[in-house]
């Protein structure tokens, strides 16, 4: 398959999934999942890894193919929920890829285990904002291993929008009435609550008040009285940005990439005032794995090794959790993805969205319902 192709489909937003391995099979791509019953008896090296589909392919764990002669055993999950689901039915994969949102809650659902950071080759060398991503520790230990990474900014058209945020980059572009009728805004309450953190200067959304909580139900009010409409397919939001129906709406790098190759005049704000929003996805070990967990180890190793963040960075067009690996791609590939420079402080300075619990999460879900069915 041309490599392009490979990156076009790839480039797709991390939190868009369905839609990327709807483009997998479309093209015969998608392997077959593993059937999900346990095994009883694992010869030692085996592991299972369980992914979504796409990540699974030998050039993003190299060393690990190195050192045991193929990959691992993979099967694949179409979403975290069904993943959760599944892992507390005894499917006993030992090594799993979720986002940072969820491990906290999966930890405490007894379906992850601590980690033995002894045993993790590059843990030093992870990104500080990444290794101590809020939400990945339970009793003082970690309990996941960032891997890779992005962000959530603000795609605008420059022959639309004023100059002036070009030059003082800013979210206060969502609450502008100038283009009142002219934005957009991603249909996602995890987005919703990041977008008016942002705005109010909130950096922690996992202890909130009950007047903050307030105060970001009228910033998201006061958003989608100017929106021309939500979206929840980033095909849809491209759409809208490429007819020029929306002139600026909260965005993930990838589509904007598309966008100006189709000629379209569009802009991402890679360090609008107060950061980015950021996301991370990592690897858990399972806690009923009945594999070999030194094998699961290494595989966490050759995930987090810079061989493999180079492909990541170079064919997926995403960022990867450990220091090293930028020290190895070509710099023009790193301007190019605004991942030139200080990383960690560029990391350091994001809001990462994080993992809320149970009673926060249903009050963030309460407040943006209410948000959505206003007048």
């Amino acid at each position: 398959m041309d490599k392009s192709r490979l990156q076009e489909l790839i480039c797709a937003s991390r939190t868009d999934r369905r839609a990327f391995n709807r483009h997998l099979a479309s093209l015969g791509l998608a392997s077959v999942a593993v059937p999900l019953a346990p095994r009883m008896v694992r010869a030692a090296g085996e592991m299972t890894y369980f992914t979504w589909a796409g990540y699974e392919i030998p050039e993003l764990h190299p060393a690990y193919i190195e050192e045991y002669g193929g990959s691992p055993e993979v099967a694949f999950f179409a979403d975290e929920e069904e993943a959760l689901i599944k892992l507390r039915q005894g499917y006993d994969a030992d090594v799993v890829h979720p986002c940072n949102t969820v491990v906290q809650r999966w930890y405490e659902a007894g379906v992850i285990k601590q980690l033995d950071t002894s045993r993790l080759q590059y843990w030093d060398n992870l990104i500080p904002a990444l290794r101590d991503v809020p939400g990945t520790t339970a009793d003082g230990k970690p309990i996941f291993v960032a891997n890779d990474w992005g962000s959530h900014s603000i795609a605008y058209r420059t022959d639309v929008i004023d100059p002036d945020y070009a030059r003082e980059k800013s979210w206060e572009l969502l609450l502008d009435e100038n283009y009142a009728g002219r934005l957009s805004m991603w249909d996602s309450v995890d987005a919703a609550v990041a977008f008016a953190a942002m705005i109010l200067g909130i950096r922690d959304t996992t202890s909130v008040t009950d007047d903050q909580v307030a105060q970001m139900k009228d910033v998201l009010l006061r958003q989608k009285a100017l929106l021309r409409s939500y979206w929840s397919v980033e095909t849809d939001g491209e759409a809208m940005m490429a007819s020029g129906e929306v002139v600026a709406s909260y965005f993930w790098s990838g589509p904007i990439l598309r966008l100006q190759d189709a000629g379209v005049p569009v802009e991402y704000m890679l360090d609008p005032k107060g950061g980015i929003i950021s996301w991370a996805c990592g690897l858990v070990m399972a806690a009923n794995g009945g594999g070999d967990e030194e094998a699961a180890y290494d595989f966490i190793n050759a995930w987090n090794s810079p061989e493999a963040g180079k492909f990541l960075i170079e064919v997926y067009g995403y960022g990867h959790a450990n220091v090293l690996t930028y020290d190895i791609v070509e710099p023009t590939i790193l301007d190019a993805m605004g991942l030139s420079g200080d990383i960690a402080g560029y990391l350091s300075d994001s809001l990462p969205w994080q993992s809320w619990p149970p009673e926060t999460l249903q009050r963030y879900v309460t407040m943006y319902d209410e948000v959505k069915l206003a007048e």
